[in-house]
Formats: structure tokens, C-alpha cells, sequence
């Protein structure tokens, strides 16, 4: 498994020098800027031991972050408060640790939002799964790298916990390339039985969502496309007596 931190435009070069060094406080090792507008020599004043993270960071596109990782995981303090808000449905961060612990053979990626504004709704569109640090207080914003502290420290507490057992029979889980077709799937089955438009986009947020909490398999996914496509399959031979 690999955990990686995407910094969506950031500017400030201390969250970046700090974010750098919790990274390797936590033997995290990838790091990618999208759109950065930070001066680097100043953010490796404050980055310390995690001076090499820094300098192998690579700037990317989300639409690469995308194609790389299994699950991308956004950032947000601003939560749902509608239950058709699904880009802001949220879990909170030992919830992410367990399904990470669950997910052992994905690659991972945390995306932080910018320093201003976190991320916007046509990012956390992309994300598979949201994540919100309960404060218990009304006051939830936090400063980027103390956010990622805490991310980091509950996924390492669990990972310290809990052992991983050796499974004599090998599990294939479900890849991206998998996932993708499976929502092409339901998206086609969605035009064909006239579902609202405008809730397309939800149901598709909502189905990615829950295929990443549940992590599945390849043979889950498969089985579900089966269905999908005879249920496709019959509504357009359906559609097709209709006209005679």
C-alpha cells in the first residue's frame, strides 16, 4: 500500500515545509503539488529532516492524481448538512484508517485543499471518499498540516494495532480500471431507464463512495457488471418490441 499527499495550489511555504516533514516523520515518501504557487527554497527552511520528500515532490495534474491512485481521499471542515449533499458526505478519520488497514493492497492518496478554501465541489467530486476532523466545536477549519497530523496519526496508530494476517488464499481487490467501467455501467442502465439527469452526477458520488468504504473485489465488481448489463440488455430489447 502507498499513501501519498497531493497539495492542491499551495502557497504558503511553511504549511509546505511542515507537510513535508510530518510526511516523514510518517515514512510517507510521495508528495505532488497541483497548480503550487510557493517559494521552494523557503519551504525547505521549515521542512527539516523531510528536506527529500520536498525535493522529489513532482507537480501534477488532478486528472494524473486520478489515473495513479486507486482511492483518492479529499478534505473538507465544511460537512453535509442535506443528505442529497453526497460530494460533502463525510467519514470521519479513524473510519479512514480502518477502511486504509482493510484496503491494504490500494494506493492511497490524500488531497488537502488550499490554505484559503479547501477544496472546491468539482474536486471532491473526483475523491472516492471525504474525510472531516470532528473538533467538537463549531469551529472546524484547520491549518492544512495539522490536519494531515492527525490523518497520519490515526492511520499509523491502526496499522501498529492490528496485524496483518497472512491469507493463504489471495484476494484480487477491485482496481480503478474496474470501478471505472462498473460506473460506466450504471450510467448507461441510468440513461436507458430515463433516471432524472440532474441526479446522474449523485448517483455516481454516491456509488463511488460506497465502493470505497466496502472495499470489493474483482469478482464483486464483475458480478454486478453481469447484472447490469443483462438488466441493460433487457430494457433495450424491451424498448425495442415497443416500437412494433
Amino acid at each position: 500500500m502507498v499513501v501519498a499527499v497531493a497539495l492542491i495550489e499551495p502557497q504558503y511555504p511553511i504549511n509546505v515545509g511542515h507537510i513535508a516533514r510530518l510526511m516523514k516523520n510518517f515514512g510517507l515518501k510521495s508528495l505532488y503539488f497541483v497548480r503550487p504557487n510557493f517559494d521552494k527554497t523557503e519551504a525547505a527552511k521549515y521542512s527539516t529532516h523531510g528536506n527529500d520528500v520536498l525535493v522529489a515532490a513532482k507537480t501534477v495534474t488532478l486528472r494524473q492524481l486520478r489515473k495513479k491512485f486507486d482511492v483518492l481521499i479529499g478534505t473538507t471542515a465544511i460537512q453535509a448538512i442535506s443528505r442529497l449533499n453526497i460530494l460533502r458526505e463525510s467519514i470521519s478519520a479513524e473510519r479512514l484508517a480502518k477502511i486504509m488497514h482493510d484496503s491494504s493492497t490500494k494506493d492511497f492518496c490524500i488531497l488537502l485543499g488550499r490554505e484559503s478554501s479547501g477544496l472546491n465541489n468539482e474536486e471532491l467530486e473526483i475523491c472516492n471518499l471525504v474525510v472531516t476532523i470532528d473538533t467538537k466545536t463549531n469551529y472546524r477549519t484547520m491549518n492544512v498540516a495539522h490536519a494531515l497530523a492527525i490523518l497520519l496519526y490515526e492511520i499509523s496508530k491502526l496499522k501498529s494495532k492490528l496485524p496483518v494476517k497472512k491469507s493463504k488464499k489471495r484476494v484480487d481487490l477491485a482496481s480503478q480500471k474496474d470501478i471505472d467501467l462498473l460506473l460506466q455501467y450504471v450510467s448507461k442502465l441510468a440513461d436507458a431507464g430515463n433516471y432524472d439527469l440532474h441526479k446522474k452526477p449523485l448517483l455516481e458520488a454516491a456509488l463511488k463512495k460506497l465502493l470505497a468504504k466496502s472495499v470489493p473485489t474483482t469478482k464483486d465488481v464483475m458480478l454486478l457488471m453481469s447484472l447490469l448489463r443483462k438488466s441493460l440488455l433487457a430494457i433495450e430489447r424491451g424498448y425495442g418490441k415497443s416500437k412494433h
